[in-house]
């Protein structure tokens, strides 16, 4: 059984940053793709069978696929695969735009990586579910429609995605940001070493251990200043910045204001 609908998205639906152009669902047997190179990003599904991808250039290396399973195609990029004898069944998607290449260089959409092996696939199984109600003819604001869902669909792959160690770098970071302590430090605390932290963190947050800290230290700040009567200089000691007048720059130049103008501006407008 084969499934497919297309889309044309209009000037004003480009603006979204991300449009969907086309959505499928298909049993394959004794097909391949060979050779292909698209204009657009793909991701396709795979919840049932075997085969193998293959993607760079022709001489590439196959790669096993197994159900359940997902990969990606990317634009301009030369890509190949098929399924085995007794077939997959398969869903996908195609999409494109400005956020898409936002999404690739937060590392939620791969290059290195591009199969992905599962876990489990019901949040994506589900949200092709919503794409083929949502392209259906007379299914109101489609583009629009199908343009949120893509964005869930890349959310939920990334999710599934992180591991358990994963994960618990990130509750580490989450609970230890704001301690005195360098890269190296936190890393032999998880019981790895700087470039395994990083590779973990890239993989959980798409960003590194160095960034990850500030981003949460400067949130910790936010929330400080705006639910406590704290001085800046308490703020900055208790985010794990001892120089003030360093965590004020900091905070100035990445949030645009400075922190005294945060408390009164956020005060005043109810910013959470």
């Amino acid at each position: 059984m084969i499934f497919a609908r297309y889309l044309t998205p209009a000037k004003e639906h480009q603006r979204l940053g991300l449009v969907c152009l086309g959505v499928g669902r298909q049993q394959v047997t004794a097909m391949q793709f060979e050779g292909r190179v698209l204009g657009c990003y793909q991701l396709t599904l795979i919840t049932g069978g075997s085969g193998w991808f293959r993607s760079g250039n022709r001489h590439a290396p196959r790669i096993p696929v197994q159900a359940p399973a997902a990969f990606l195609l990317f634009p301009g990029e030369y890509h190949a695969y098929s399924p085995d004898p007794t077939g997959w069944r398969e869903h996908w998607v195609l999409f494109e735009g400005p956020t898409a290449a936002a999404y690739e260089d937060l590392g939620f959409l791969d290059r290195a990586e591009p199969v992905m092996s599962l876990g489990g696939v019901r949040p994506l199984r589900q949200g092709f579910d919503r794409l083929l109600t949502a392209v259906e003819p007379g299914a109101p604001n489609r583009e629009v429609v199908t343009s949120a869902i893509v964005h869930q669909l890349i959310i939920d792959l990334k999710t599934i995605r992180v591991d358990e160690d994963g994960s618990r770098v990130v509750r580490y970071f989450d609970e230890h940001a704001t301690e005195p302590l360098t890269v190296g430090e936190h890393a032999r605390r998880l019981g790895l070493d700087e470039a395994g932290l990083r590779s973990e963190m890239q993989r959980a947050t798409g960003t590194t251990p160095k960034e990850y800290i500030v981003r949460t230290r400067l949130s910790r700040a936010k929330r400080l200043l705006l639910a406590t009567d704290q001085s800046i200089h308490e703020v900055a000691r208790n985010v794990g910045y001892d120089d003030p007048a360093y965590f004020a720059r900091l905070f100035s130049r990445r949030v645009q204001q400075s922190p005294s103008e945060f408390r009164r501006t956020g005060q005043t407008s109810g910013q959470p």
